[in-house]
């Protein structure tokens, strides 16, 4: 393997180490990165986990303060908020693309329903408090899937951009504040939308249910 082949595979391993501990929980918000300590934890040079600490800044789960330090970043109510406006406009043209392109012959639509009702399936047996990490990772994999599926390579990297702060929240939230049960039947009525080529349908069904987080985290901000 070529030196800059390790190289890119290190930095990838470290991203994803530190990536999973931050949407876990285990690395909290406001908590130092020492980069010297994790290079050595992970038995490798600083290099790769400097790149790791780069990218995890660009998603915005990381924030480097000049002479003070690299830190996981501690988002406030308001940015959430706003985070979810943005995914909130970007899943309705998703969810409207999709099924403009059923319509059109483009997703044979049974093909695509036999893709995300075993995903819903998977989400109402996971309905309990303790299982919502995993529900949390269904529904993930449910709206990713309609994203890259839109043919707007755009709209889906906007989507990803945001999609880890999404996944924070929802962990955060969702044993608490969430209706999983209507969520799961919200996630079938996307699906038949979808399917069926009923492009409007789509759009609003995958708006509103953004929506319902957005006006879940309102009260919080008070």
């Amino acid at each position: 393997m070529r030196s800059e082949d390790v190289a890119q595979s290190f930095s990838e391993k470290a991203y994803d180490t530190l990536r999973d501990r931050i949407v876990r929980g285990e690395l909290r918000p406001s908590a130092p990165l020492d980069i010297q300590r994790i290079a050595a934890e992970l038995e490798m040079s600083v290099s790769p986990v400097r790149n790791a600490i780069k990218k995890l800044e660009t998603d915005g789960l990381v924030e480097v303060i000049p002479r003070s330090g690299t830190f996981v970043r501690d988002f406030t109510i308001q940015d959430l908020i706003r985070g979810y406006e943005l995914v909130e406009a970007l899943d309705g043209m998703a969810g409207y693309l999709v099924a403009e392109r059923v319509a059109a012959n483009e997703i044979d639509g049974i093909t695509l329903e036999a893709k995300l009702t075993p995903l819903v399936d998977e989400m109402e047996q996971k309905l309990e408090r303790d299982q919502v990490r995993k529900w949390a990772e269904l529904d993930t994999r449910f709206h990713q899937t309609i994203f890259d599926m839109c043919d707007n390579t755009l709209i889906a990297s906007s989507y990803y951009s945001v999609r880890i702060r999404m996944k924070l929240v929802l962990s955060f939230i969702s044993p608490i504040h969430v209706d999983r049960e209507n969520s799961v039947r919200e996630h079938r009525l996307i699906i038949a939308a979808i399917t069926s080529g009923n492009r409007e349908e789509a759009r609003r069904l995958c708006q509103n249910h953004r929506n319902l987080v957005r006006e879940i985290l309102k009260p919080l901000l008070g």
